[in-house]
């Protein structure tokens, strides 16, 4: 499926031309104009026959290859847009020919348009050949001077276009390579101010190095960008609360849930001064609920999570997987402080929300598993068994780990060792073996 696009590359790229002055000039003017009005009217058909008229016309004006690569380019949006991916790379490269006789290879009008053409080849799913596209625009802008703030924002947004694509197709060393060799270069230019375009381009580096296993350099990345942040922002801008939570994830992942907890209640002290409900914000409860209820402050812990439940509410998201985690969480703090009951009472509405929407099996294996270890516990086999059953079916429909695994086969020999069913038990006990071996 073709993916939504933006026009500011495409009206960019028209003002790099030059004015019409002459008979066909004008006119090609008239129908450039009536594509472009076209084309954002949603009006395909109308707004091709118009770019073509308008490129009929180009070959008759002064500076016609000029116009004729204003109108491919157009015509290359419009084809996109109406799902003829084949016709508007085939115009997109033609303008790509017309600009660089214009010009020279590594003019800037020239990696404007191979940035269009990435763009076009990604919408495509043609990632490979849009990386290429991309890097053929990069390395035109990286080399140019970027001291003015147009040709830097131009820079920048291919580099993300870039490198969100690479860390999408799992290149993650040579999107760290890239990143952190444009900032030394550039270090003067963009290590200093705050730019949106730089955020994301934070965020896509540290993403990488965590992939990398680079956890202490993604932390870096990440405060730098706070620190550009704190000295630009409004102090309860969400966008700050964003880069905090991304670094109380990557110390979660290190073990260190003590030092994340303060900065996601920075975050959400951002958030809630930014008057605006938000789902990071409720999920920000649900991890600092879970902090609360690791360290037994379970009064504290119930009351994030019930807070959690009512932004979900508020938000109109309460019957999502979001929901689900929350409930499942929320069980598991109730079983925490013995009220098995009020345990088994979320983690029941929890799994009927998992099995609407299964888009987080391993969650939700988890949560089958603790209900059905309380029924074990009550010797209620006939109710534990499928919940064991369901517990193991969806971790290895999201090929869990190993060990969790054969802690859900060992749940299940427990069942049928107590229920005294030999054959099912000894089924399983078949299946341990082969998964330990």
């Amino acid at each position: 499926m073709i993916k939504p696009y933006s026009l500011i590359v495409l009206i960019h790229i028209s003002l790099l031309l030059i004015s019409p002055s002459s008979w066909a000039a004008g006119n090609w003017q008239y129908y450039q104009n009536k594509a472009m009005d076209f084309y954002q009217q949603g009006a395909y058909a109308k707004a091709e026959k118009n770019a073509k008229y308008a490129i009929r016309i180009a070959k008759r004006a002064d500076n016609g290859k000029a116009f004729n690569a204003s109108s491919l380019n157009l015509l290359a949006f419009i084809q996109i847009a109406n799902n003829q991916p084949d016709a508007a790379l085939s115009s997109i490269n033609s303008a790509i020919h017309f600009t660089q006789d214009i010009y020279d290879d590594e003019a800037p009008q020239v990696a404007t348009l191979l940035f269009n053409k990435g763009d076009f080849l990604e919408q495509t799913g043609n990632a490979e050949q849009a990386i290429e596209a991309y890097s053929q625009a990069l390395d035109i802008q990286r080399f140019e001077d970027l001291s003015d703030t147009a040709s830097l924002q131009e820079a920048l947004k291919t580099l993300h276009a870039l490198t969100r694509l690479m860390n999408e197709e799992q290149k993650y060393e040579k999107v760290a390579h890239l990143i952190e060799g444009f900032m030394a270069e550039k270090t003067d230019t963009v290590n200093v101010v705050f730019n949106e375009t730089l955020r994301q381009i934070s965020y896509t580096l540290a993403d990488a190095q965590a992939e990398l296993k680079q956890p202490d350099k993604a932390q870096q990345t990440l405060k730098k960008e706070f620190s550009r942040e704190e000295n630009a922002l409004e102090a309860n801008d969400e966008r700050m609360s964003e880069t905090l939570e991304r670094l109380a994830i990557i110390l979660d992942d290190q073990g260190k849930q003590a030092s994340a907890a303060p900065l996601r209640e920075k975050a959400l002290n951002i958030r809630s001064e930014s008057g605006k409900p938000s789902l990071a914000n409720v999920m920000n409860l649900n991890e600092l609920a879970l902090d609360s209820q690791q360290k037994q402050d379970y009064e504290n812990a119930k009351e994030l999570y019930q807070k959690a439940l009512n932004g979900l509410k508020e938000l109109g998201q309460d019957k999502g997987v979001e929901q689900a985690l929350i409930l499942g969480n929320f069980g598991s703090l109730e079983e925490a402080m013995k009220d098995k009951k009020a345990a088994q009472v979320l983690y029941h509405q929890s799994l009927a929300l998992h099995e609407r929407n299964l888009s987080q099996p391993l969650q939700a294996a988890y949560t089958a598993a603790r209900a059905g270890a309380i029924f074990y516990s009550e010797r209620d086999y006939p109710k534990a068994e499928p919940l064991f059953l369901q517990s193991l079916s969806w971790m290895e429909k999201a090929q869990a780990p190993t060990a969790s695994k054969q802690i859900a086969l060992e749940n299940l020999i427990a069942l049928y060792d107590a229920w005294n069913k030999n054959r099912e038990k000894s089924k399983f006990l078949r299946q341990l073996k082969v998964l330990n071996e």
